[in-house]
């Protein structure tokens, strides 16, 4: 009797990340701004791994302003979710920040040069984000070198 109730539930929750997958960009956005604590946490680091990849979409297709535009909002939503997390998330938010840093780096790499300093500067100021989680987590023993 167990096993079909397992199966069950693998089904709903399978179900439920396919549907999450397929939500539209602007109803993810409404939901990560309406859910509170480690809900909304996780909703705008999806939000902004989401328009990180519609960013770097825009930045091949040609508009970078729309791409820029889409950079600041990643870096608005990062704050969020950093300001969101719970102390049982703290850890996972800052590893979602090293991956979306990352990514955003990666990106501002492949951009004409003269487009770069913005997605340079976001990159920066998630990093920033994330020194301030590790702090938070590990004391101030976790503060990078050099930074006053």
């Amino acid at each position: 009797m167990r096993a079909p109730s397992r199966i069950a539930v693998a089904v709903f929750l399978l179900a439920g990340v396919a549907v999450a997958g397929n939500e539209p960009t602007e109803e993810l956005k409404h939901r990560a701004d309406t859910a509170t604590g480690s809900e909304q946490t996780k909703l705008c680091l999806e939000y902004a791994h989401r328009r990180l990849a519609e960013a770097d979409k825009s930045f091949n297709d040609g508009n970078v302003d729309q791409g820029q535009a889409a950079i600041r909002e990643v870096v608005e939503y990062a704050h969020k979710a950093a300001n969101t997390a719970t102390e049982r998330h703290l850890k996972e938010t800052e590893i979602d920040l090293r991956r979306l840093a990352k990514r955003m780096h990666d990106i501002g790499e492949t951009l004409a040069f003269e487009d770069r300093d913005p997605v340079r500067k976001a990159v920066d100021e998630i990093e920033q984000i994330r020194s301030d989680l590790l702090v938070k987590m590990w004391g101030p023993q976790a503060e990078p070198k050099g930074k006053s």
